[in-house]
Order: structure tokens, then C-alpha cells, then sequence
């Protein structure tokens, strides 16, 4: 995936492509140098899962007093409106794709915001949609889905699983009960939540109201896009983590199987 960006050289003005590469998942080809009028100066990598604020950080990292220029750019605005389809602003939060980016001499923080746009754009072209639709729900409720599984799950089979949890209860009208969602609320990924952090008057806490939070609480890669777009086709209503160094979960359809669940947690060593 190209893009064409017109860099003003020594007075006149020469075409250089730049390239988006990976989204960090496994499923892309390695870094493939651009062949352009001006060679890149370096690259910046943008992690799945990483709220704007923290690429705002990368960003200062590499272009030194950016930060406040990205975090102005990816703010709620009307740009954020039209790709949420919403009818008030938006962040771009969800949109920023994850990936690593060609930096020129000239580079700028509005640059890297076109890129990531872009590179949403063509990394979502293919994906099918149409079993979310039939859900009633529409592109911005995935992209928001597929925030939550991107925080929630570390290994990638896991994906369709815990997107399919989160349909099932979405359908249940129960509340999805997701930490990560509080964590976005209180502004830090903490390790451990309290039971004040867990009440946090917040629409991103899902342990208090139910339904999609307003918006995606990070920014997903395609691999969990897709996943939430196409989720597993199983019955599960509950998951938790198995605590034994696998990174993986359990998954239950009752109560009781997730309080079994919960229990076998316990004896891995999660307390």
C-alpha cells in the first residue's frame, strides 16, 4: 500500500512514496525499502492496541515537539464525525491504524495522521461486513468491538472467541463486564483495578452500563477488525484468564461453568 506525497525539495517539488508496513500481527510482509527521490531518515512503529495518546508519544519521539500537533489532529472534530458516521464529533481513536511508517526529512505529525487514515482504508477494504449489518451493527460499532478484543486477547486464535463473547452478550442485553474498558476511562492501562477504579462514573465502564462504549478504546489491528466484523460461531457468554503463563482464557456458556472457570484460574495461581 502506497502513498503519494508531494515533498518540496530544494525548490521543487519531487514525488515520494512512502509505505505503510505491517500491522504487527504476523500476517504482512517484511519492510520493503521505497524507492523514492529522497531516501527515509527512519521509521516509526506503531503497536496494536495503543490509545492516540500514546502514538502521540511515538510521534514526539521522532519528530521531536509533535505531540500536541497530533493529539490537536486526532482529536474530536469533524474528520472523526464522517469516518464514525456519528452525528457529533469524534476522535480519530480506532481509525489510527497500527503499522510502521517511512520518515522523511520533512515529515510531519499531519502526514503520519494521513498515513494512518489511509492505511485504515486499505486494510479494511476487503474485510466483510455484512454479518455485523445483520447484527444491526454498523462499521463503528466493529471498529469499537475490535478495540476491545485487541485489548483483551494476546493470543490471535482467540480473537473470533472473545469478539463472539461480546456479540452474545451485546444480544443479551448484559453488560460486557470488560476491564480494559474501565482502564480507557481512568486514562492508564493499570495492571490491577480497584473497586473504586471498577465503579468509575464513566460510559467507557462497561462493569457499570451495558451496551458498546462510545467509542473504540484503542487502536486495532485488521486481524482483530476482521474478528469482529466475523466472530466464532459459539455459545459463550463468559471468559477469564487462565493465569498459567499461556496468555489464553477460558470460556463458559453459564454462570456456573465461569465460576468453575474462575476457580481453575485460582489454582494456576490467579489468587
Amino acid at each position: 500500500m502506497w502513498l503519494a506525497l508531494i515533498l518540496l525539495v530544494g525548490g521543487l517539488f519531487v514525488v515520494a512514496a512512502l509505505r505503510a508496513v505491517g500491522d504487527g500481527g504476523g500476517d504482512d510482509p517484511a519492510p520493503v525499502a521505497a524507492t523514492t527521490a529522497a531516501e527515509p531518515t527512519g521509521r516509526i512503529t506503531f503497536p496494536e492496541g495503543l490509545r492516540r495518546e500514546e502514538m502521540a508519544q511515538l510521534v514526539a519521539d521522532e519528530l521531536g515537539g509533535s505531540r500536541e500537533r497530533y493529539l490537536e489532529l486526532t482529536g474530536p472534530g469533524a474528520r472523526g464525525r464522517r469516518l464514525a458516521g456519528a452525528d457529533r464529533d469524534r476522535s480519530l481513536e480506532g481509525f489510527l491504524f497500527p503499522a510502521t511508517y517511512d520518515l522523511f526529512p520533512d515529515t510531519t505529525a499531519d502526514q503520519i495522521v494521513d498515513q494512518q487514515l489511509q492505511a485504515y482504508r486499505d486494510r479494511t477494504d476487503g474485510i466483510d461486513f455484512s454479518y455485523a449489518r445483520s447484527r444491526n451493527l454498523t462499521r463503528y460499532d466493529v471498529l469499537i468491538i475490535a478495540s476491545l478484543v485487541e485489548r483483551e486477547v494476546r493470543v490471535p486464535a482467540e480473537r473470533p472467541l472473545v469478539a463472539a463473547v461480546i456479540y452474545n452478550r451485546l444480544r443479551a442485553d448484559m453488560r460486557l463486564d470488560i476491564d480494559a474498558t474501565v482502564q480507557y476511562a481512568l486514562g492508564e492501562w493499570k495492571a490491577e483495578l480497584t473497586q473504586s477504579d471498577l465503579e468509575i462514573d464513566s460510559p467507557y465502564n462497561t462493569r457499570r452500563y451495558t451496551g458498546l462504549p462510545p467509542g473504540p478504546i484503542c487502536n486495532p489491528g485488521s486481524a482483530s477488525i476482521a474478528a469482529a466484523a466475523r466472530p466464532a460461531r459459539v455459545g459463550y457468554l463468559y471468559y477469564v484468564a487462565r493465569n498459567d503463563g499461556t496468555g489464553r482464557h477460558y470460556f463458559g456458556r453459564t454462570a456456573a461453568e465461569h465460576d468453575a472457570n474462575i476457580a481453575r484460574a485460582a489454582a494456576n495461581g490467579g489468587g
